[in-house]
């Protein structure tokens, strides 16, 4: 149900969590268990997850978007891809995206002000006194009969990464390719080197035998295929292809949602800049 956290089994040892939105995933081995990622704190997802595995925890945000991560300050330590490493001022992508955002709105409607605390439970990222750890490309996280080990996929943020389960030839991939990729929470990413990214990335563990992923936000299990065909497909849009356009307070151009039927894939969809189609 929307906005009430659920638990589903998807296989022996592995069980979906969520709220309606996001989909947090609890992997047990044998020893210990990975929680990747934290939801949107609607509920102490700590206490959620005590109740589901008493093995040691590690805690792993795909990236650091609030959908994600607002969980984080339950826990004392937090792993996270090293270039989304949290600094909680402008120096990170995301949260000088919201100031430029917020700013620029205010200075435009200043009664909207009454909507900030509003805006900053939902959209900002609580600090807490968590320490976070940085993963880098390659990093195993040994859960005790079996092993997940971290691949770099930046686009949606910089330090967006996955989890590969070597034996099961599964991903767990966050947000770095879903059903749709909100590229316009990382301005300073381009449709193409995106593209680029997912092309290799698919090439790389197709070669690795790795055969279905989960997205974050998806309803069911994909084909790795998609991360290719979305590549694809992204590489192609230009603010014209956009469905629907917005000047958008505090940002560096109008603001495009683009929307395409698949004969394979049902649907791609996408929320853009106009400047990051440029080449």
């Amino acid at each position: 149900m929307f906005l009430r956290y659920g638990k589903s089994k998807l296989r022996k040892g592995v069980t979906k969590i969520g709220d309606g939105i996001v989909n947090e995933f609890l992997i047990e081995g044998s020893d210990r268990a990975v929680l990747f990622d934290t939801g949107l704190d609607i509920i102490d997802i700590k206490k959620y997850v005590a109740k589901l595995t008493k093995k040691e925890l590690v805690v792993v945000n795909s990236h650091f978007h609030p959908d994600h991560a607002n969980g984080n300050h339950h826990f004392e330590k937090v792993h996270i891809g090293e270039k989304d490493m949290p600094t909680f001022t402008t120096a990170d992508v995301y949260f000088q995206l919201v100031e430029d955002i917020v700013t620029a709105t205010l200075e435009r409607y200043p009664k909207a002000k009454k909507l900030m605390p509003l805006v900053d439970k939902l959209i900002m990222t609580k600090k807490g006194n968590t320490e976070y750890i940085p993963l880098k490309d390659g990093d195993e996280i040994d859960l005790g009969d079996k092993k997940l080990i971290v691949k770099d996929f930046p686009g949606h943020t910089p330090g967006s990464i996955t989890l590969l389960d070597p034996a099961l030839k599964f991903i767990y991939a966050g947000d770095a390719s879903d059903i749709d990729i909100w590229m316009f929470t990382n301005p300073d990413c381009s449709l193409h080197t995106y593209a680029e990214t997912g092309r290799r990335y698919y090439n790389e563990v197709k070669e690795l035998g790795y055969t279905k992923y989960r997205g974050a936000h998806m309803p069911i299990t994909h084909s790795i295929s998609f991360m290719r065909d979305y590549a694809e497909w992204i590489d192609k849009l230009t603010p014209e292809k956009a469905l629907m356009k917005f000047n958008t307070p505090g940002g560096k151009s109008k603001l495009c949602i683009a929307v395409a039927p698949s004969a394979k894939h049902i649907l791609f969809t996408s929320v853009y800049w106009a400047h990051q189609c440029e080449r």
